[in-house]
């Protein structure tokens, strides 16, 4: 009994450990960010507004990046729908979704933390599965 016990906490710790490479990205207020990330997103949305993705990438540390999503990532009847994130060999990529919603349902940004273990030599943004590009990244 005692083996059994101590091979499921074995097999529990292993677990556990190994899920803890695993990139993150969460949802954030834009209250729970620091100045240089403000300043960022009040540069995006001071520029003129053109046939842009809506899609911008903030660098505020190796390890702490930001992706900003405005009403340009839009189209008209459509609101912002699930954000997921894979990493290959080298690569982060970024899943992106908008969905239908009813007119006053929909929000005017979305601003997500990102937290990758390490360094990839490639970043790939996807919207509703088709790959595309950032409007822009600062650092």
């Amino acid at each position: 009994m005692k083996r059994i016990l101590l091979l499921i906490l074995m097999v529990c710790s292993i677990l556990t450990g190994c899920g803890g490479n695993k990139e993150t990205i969460s949802e954030i207020n834009l209250e729970n960010v620091n100045d240089n990330v403000k300043s960022f997103i009040e540069n995006v949305e001071s520029d003129e507004k053109g046939l842009e993705t809506g899609i911008y990438m903030y660098n505020d540390s190796k390890n702490q990046r930001y992706l900003y999503l405005n009403q340009d990532f839009l189209d008209d009847g459509r609101g912002f729908g699930d954000v997921d994130i894979n990493t290959d060999e080298n690569s982060i990529n970024i899943y992106l979704n908008d969905i239908p919603v009813s007119e006053g349902e929909v929000a005017t940004y979305k601003l997500y933390k990102i937290n990758p273990k390490w360094d990839y030599e490639y970043l790939k943004v996807f919207k509703n599965g088709e790959e595309t590009h950032f409007a822009g990244i600062g650092t």
